[in-house]
């Protein structure tokens, strides 16, 4: 058994890459560089736990871990 926190929420980004036209860009064709992400800023709207029981694992029970 797994317990899973999970988080959901938004975020803030800049995404930069280069080309060579300015049509290029606005059409997002022939990229001379590879896309970056950066991300300025999260917000967590909620958060929760699940417990998560793998089928393949026998003899799973709920108990705490030494």
């Amino acid at each position: 058994m797994a317990i899973k926190k999970i988080k959901s929420g938004e975020a803030t980004f800049i995404s930069e890459q280069n080309f060579m036209t300015e049509e290029d860009a606005y059409n997002g064709k022939d990229p001379t560089s590879e896309e970056t992400i950066t991300i300025q800023d999260v917000k967590i709207d909620k958060t929760w736990i699940k417990k998560e029981v793998n089928p393949n694992v026998t003899r799973q029970q709920d108990r705490e871990t030494e």
